[in-house]
């Protein structure tokens, strides 16, 4: 072991200005056994005097040389040749580092034997007027990790083309140095380096700081020396080809020369760049020659579709011949920038009428095409009533048809599973007099009646997603499934039969414990509730949900145990063998690969998605044999943006089979954190957890069981995917046993038979009853991070050992800020979000207007907010009551008369009264008249006392507790109150 862990490496040329900063940052270290080599590559201004009074006040750590001026890559070589401890790093000397910088990475690159660790960094920038700089976080990574770049090769087009967010094993570097004589050096070692490398380790954290100035920098500008762009990949290449990396990476060191390239050509546009038009057409033509002599099939690389940036993509037309590219460019020399960016958009705008016109001139349907474009103009949407208004009509008017099913599945963006499975059951003569609607958005019609027709199934018809068929069946149908939620605006009717069978077994974390949204599980939560019939596939579930999505204290319907209809399709072996005949699957092994989607709903993170699984598809790819093929299905959110014709083992999951049925004819499923693995376990196939990003999705939403705790194999890298598919043995005793051994042949069967005609005895059912405890309903305006709201927690939290159960009730956007404190919550304390919306019939919204924008008041708006508050009751809670109900904050006035609703008794906390704005506001004074006359029903009114002198107190016959001046209410005294 040598005496100093790390070595650093800095070039000095005329930095007098910044050096200062950047040496404090390096000799204050919290790694203490560093060294610093610090090379003045001949600076003409004061920066060598710099550099003596900190070579001489820390002479075991600072070591400077001089050398005649001979550029920034033999600087860095100079001090390569001097350095002594086992990793490497690079400063340059107008930047500047974390105090731990050094420490961090060599602790990653110890504890994980890395060979190159690669860390995030600031963009710094200068503040005109200020002293402090601002900084801008540039970071690639979202995660710890370790890996090989032949492993996830995609990770190089993403890896920076600099020295200096890295730390590099000293024998890394042994026959790697930067190239001396040349601009665009450090992009040459770095990818020579990654490429290289044993291990890469990953340390997420922005740890350097890289300063940009005000002035034009180099890498976004151009000169005689942007010529050297070519000379540099010229130099990559050899070296790839020489250690036989280039076949390798191939489409990676394309797309990065193409965008370095094309990055140089961004650099010509601007007006400040003029006069320099035959500079410009040499390195056009330099670059032009070089990718058609070492790259000609640059246009088809994939990167350039799905990683390219959108000015790239921009001009890539332009850029695909030099012809077209020295046109353009010469255009844009002649051209001031604003008017060829005017002239550019409305080509543009041009080129968009042009295709819209020809489309409409295709368009059958003319005279639909035109109303509909002119329902879109503003003017007309105010003639245009709102979906839920639309559906409170039908709600209101329409009877329920005994004899009408409707099935939903994923909002109308899906057929499959659970779905698909009772549709197809619904065909036997039982239930020939019943009429099946299925809810579909209106694109994909002609996809899904394809499908059906593929299996004979012809009584289902078609209803588009919120359209007004779609609302008079949501008021109308004896019957309604799906396997997600129905509409927020939808209302259960007495008369109508719920079921909802979700979508899968969970292993992600749900309801109350997804982080950051814990606000947001409102109407998933109000479905559940409200639904005559939960389906789960194991007593895993049913324990689940009911306990994340805080039902199992005021849920009042069945539980249907009995395995998931979808998985009856394991079932059907005849199919298996007539699917792979229809495919030519004969004699192959049939692989499906289903990852989960990664991201939350408010972050998709789509495209870094699409990214990284092509990735590895394509690696993959060469992996696989002539009698391998491999199937994926991505999810609706990423899977039209793979595309396939440019692999040659792997296809697209095929449409015309419903997934479970095309499931059933295949050999082995990857997936990783998907629900998935708990259906294909019901077919005791091999099940592969491709889990390559196990820390950081870990590290975004939990999961159930731990990945160690299943006997299923698990693979983070694509060779140790390859070698798994390749084994034959495998079994999963414990894990079929605890998740899949309710599922049957006739499963589907007897669910529909279960909840359309009443045959309950086929499935094991388990009735809720709500339990002896009184429910208390405890409705706060929001909860903010402040002193005030953590003691309220606290004080909620003492409750949760109490003899009643407690429900805080909120408005879930004005929680959403704050959802944090959800979760501080007592697991025994739950809550119940309230979503937007009213479901108005017109009068009720005329009422409603005249009442609380105007302020008229008369027996009319009186009965119609009455009936008003009784369906949102109805909507929100369905048959859920609770004892007491306490409003204790907020001043919606519309919430007072729902709560009034409630049988139980009724509180309301006048907590928020201001005296000031009563005296001072018109509006809010009216308010507060309005709410204490229409008080009438509550047990009991606390009011503070400042409110004491209000008139209208005095009018209250209900009970009213007048708190003194330094009182606080709290629940516990609420209720000793009421009582």
């Amino acid at each position: 072991m040598n005496e100093y862990k790390v070595s650093i490496i800095v070039p000095v040329y005329n930095v007098e200005k910044y050096l200062t900063q950047c040496m404090e940052s390096l000799v204050n270290q919290t790694l203490k056994d560093i060294e610093i080599i610090v090379v003045n590559d001949g600076s003409p201004d004061n920066s060598i005097k710099i550099l003596e009074k900190y070579e001489k006040k820390y002479p075991d750590k600072v070591k400077v040389f001089t050398t005649e001026n001979r550029g920034v890559s033999h600087a860095r070589n100079y001090g390569l040749d001097r350095v002594e401890g086992d990793y490497i790093m690079f400063v340059d000397s107008d930047d500047f580092i974390e105090l731990d910088m050094a420490e961090k990475l060599y602790t990653k690159a110890i504890k994980d034997h890395n060979d190159l660790v690669m860390c995030a960094r600031y963009n710094v920038y200068e503040v005109e007027g200020k002293t402090e700089l601002k900084r801008k976080v540039m970071n690639i990574f979202s995660m710890n990790q370790n890996f090989r770049m032949e492993d996830r090769k995609f990770e190089l087009v993403h890896a920076s083309p600099f020295p200096w967010d890295k730390l590099f094993k000293r024998t890394l570097l042994y026959d790697i140095r930067f190239p001396e004589g040349i601009r665009f050096e450090d992009l040459v070692l770095a990818f020579e380096a990654a490429a290289t490398a044993e291990s890469i380790g990953v340390v997420p954290e922005p740890l350097y700081n890289y300063r940009k100035t005000t002035q034009v920098g180099f890498l976004n500008s151009f000169s005689e020396a942007t010529k050297d762009i070519v000379k540099a990949f010229t130099l990559l290449f050899e070296f790839m080809k020489e250690h036989d990396l280039f076949d390798t990476f191939h489409d990676e060191l394309e797309y990065i020369c193409t965008r370095h390239f094309f990055f140089r050509y961004e650099s010509f546009y601007s007006d400040a760049k003029k006069g320099q038009l035959q500079l410009k057409k040499e390195i056009i033509n330099q670059t032009q020659d070089f990718l058609d002599k070492e790259i000609p099939n640059w246009p088809k690389n994939h990167y350039l579709n799905y990683t390219a940036g959108p000015a790239l993509k921009k001009h890539l037309n332009y850029y695909i011949d030099r012809n077209k590219t020295i046109k353009y460019v010469t255009l844009r020399e002649r051209i001031p920038s604003k008017v060829y960016n005017l002239l550019f958009k409305l080509n543009g705008l041009k080129d968009k009428f042009v295709n819209k016109w020809r489309k409409f001139v295709k368009t059958k349907k003319k005279m639909a095409a035109i109303r509909k474009k002119i329902r879109k103009l503003r003017i007309f949407k105010l003639f245009n009533k709102p979906l839920d208004l639309k559906y409170t009509k039908y709600y209101e008017t329409l009877a329920v048809n005994d004899k009408l099913i409707l099935f939903e599945s994923k909002h109308g963006d899906d057929l499959a599973g659970n779905i698909f499975n009772m549709i197809l059951e619904t065909g036997r003569d039982k239930y020939k007099d019943f009429r099946i609607l299925l809810v579909l958005r209106k694109e994909l019609f002609d996809t899904y009646r394809k499908l059906l027709q593929n299996y004979n199934i012809n009584h289902v018809t078609f209803v588009e997603l919120h359209s007004n068929e779609y609302l008079r069946a949501l008021a109308a149908a004896k019957y309604l499934v799906t396997d997600t939620s129905l509409p927020p605006y939808y209302i259960k009717k007495p008369e109508q039969v719920y079921l909802n069978t979700w979508h899968g077994t969970p292993l992600k974390a749900m309801g109350r414990i997804v982080p950051d949204r814990e606000y947001a599980l409102g109407n998933v939560q109000r479905n559940f509730n409200i639904a005559d019939y939960l389906l789960y596939q194991n007593e895993f579930s049913k324990d689940i949900f009911l306990k994340d999505y805080m039902l199992d204290k005021i849920y009042e319907g069945k539980v249907l145990l009995s395995g998931y209809p979808r998985n009856s399709s394991f079932f059907r072996k005849s199919r298996r063998d007539i699917i792979r005949k229809e495919c030519g699957l004969e004699g192959m092994q049939v692989i499906v690969y289903m990852p989960t989607w990664r991201g939350l709903l408010h972050k998709k993170q789509s495209k870094a998605q699409v990214e990284k699984i092509f990735g590895y598809l394509a690696h993959l790819d060469h992996k696989l044999t002539k009698n391998q093929v491999l199937y994926v299905k991505l999810h609706p959110f990423v899977k039209k943006s793979i595309n396939y014709s440019q692999l040659l083992h792997i296809r697209e999951f095929p449409s015309d089979y419903e997934t479970y049925d095309f499931l059933n004819a295949s050999d082995m499923l990857i997936t990783d954190y998907s629900s998935i693995m708990f259906d294909y376990a019901v077919s005791k196939k091999k099940i592969i957890l491709f889990t390559y990003d196990r820390e950081e999705y870990l590290g975004d939403r939990g999961i159930y069981i731990g990945l160690d705790e299943m006997d299923l194999p698990k693979v983070d890298t694509v060779d140790e995917l390859v070698a798994e598919i390749n084994k034959e043995e495998y079994a999963y005793p414990k894990f079929y046993e605890q998740f899949c051994s309710l599922d049957s042949a006739d499963t589907a069967k007897n669910v529909c038979d279960t909840v359309f005609l009443n045959e309950e005895n086929k499935v094991k059912t388990e009735v809720y009853k709500k339990g002896n405890k009184n429910n208390i309903l405890v409705f706060v305006k929001s909860l903010k991070n402040n002193e005030e709201d953590h003691q309220f927690i606290d004080r909620m939290n003492r409750l949760a050992v109490h003899k009643s159960n407690f429900y805080l009730h909120f408005k879930a956007g004005a929680m959403k800020k704050s959802s944090k404190m959800l979760s501080l919550l007592d697991k025994e304390i739950g809550y119940i979000p309230l979503s937007p919306g009213r479901n108005y019939t017109m009068s009720e919204y005329i009422a409603f207007t005249l009442t609380f924008r105007f302020g008229i008041e008369n027996t009319y708006t009186k009965n119609k907010l009455k009936s008003l508050a009784k369906r949102e009751k109805q909507k929100f809670f369905g048959d859920t009551n609770f004892e007491y109900v306490i409003n204790y904050s907020g001043m919606d006035l519309m919430l007072l008369h729902v709560f009034d609703v409630f049988q139980g008794k009724k509180i309301y906390y006048f907590q928020d009264f201001n005296l000031k704005k009563y005296n001072n506001s018109k509006k809010y004074r009216r308010n507060v008249q309005y709410a204490l006359r229409n008080l009438i029903n509550y047990n009991l009114i606390i009011v503070p006392p400042s409110m004491k002198q209000l008139s209208e107190i005095n009018t209250l016959k209900n009970k009213v507790l007048i708190l003194d001046n330094e009182e606080s209410i709290t629940i516990d005294r609420i209720l000793k109150e009421v009582k």
